[in-house]
């Protein structure tokens, strides 16, 4: 895990010398987890980064960074989409590990609802991209959003995140539910 965070500190510190272009704070809640999100898009590209931060009671703690191509062809477009990586940590008791996980995210707004959107990214990490004793990883979200203000979105969602370790036959949810959330852009 202490590897993880020096590479985590590492990408996040050679991310922000870059100008990036406003970005969003993201804070969804469960009844027994929080997770805390920043994005932002590099000016002048479609380079998208993040880094994200879950925490469960009972379950432990997931750390994410990402790093994303985004489609800039059409700015006034309902559908924004985004393909790349996380690199995620997580560490539940004595039990910690680590992925590369592919996938992307995606929002689209629903023209005849002005407002309403749908949103969602899901990751998979095979066993040939997880580190230490983790055999897979997976980590999704879909949700429904209204816009409250032009810069603020309430949402629900449903949230489903687990891990495989080597060798042990069972899953670790480190969250599976809905989820409730407030989504600021600046």
């Amino acid at each position: 895990m202490k590897a993880l965070k020096v590479l985590f500190s590492g990408l996040l510190l050679s991310i922000s010398m870059h100008s990036l272009a406003g970005g969003s704070i993201d804070l969804s809640l469960a009844n027994d987890s929080a997770r805390l999100a920043y994005d932002a898009t590099k000016v002048g590209s479609g380079l998208h980064i993040s880094a994200s931060i879950m925490h469960h009671e009972d379950d432990g703690d997931l750390l994410a960074l990402g790093m994303h191509v985004v489609d800039v062809r059409e700015p006034n477009s309902p559908l924004y989409i985004g393909v790349g990586g996380r690199l995620f940590g997580f560490k539940n008791g004595d039990v910690d590990g680590g992925a590369l996980g592919v996938g992307g995210f995606f929002r689209y707004q629903i023209s005849q609802v002005p407002g309403l959107s749908t949103a969602g990214y899901a990751y998979y990490a095979p066993s040939v991209v997880s580190f230490d004793n983790t055999e897979n990883l997976a980590d999704t979200d879909l949700r429904i959003q209204y816009g409250l203000l032009p810069t603020a979105r309430i949402y629900m969602g449903y949230r489903y995140s687990r891990y495989k370790l080597e060798g042990i036959k069972k899953e670790f949810m480190l969250e599976e539910g809905i989820h409730f959330g407030l989504k600021v852009d600046f």
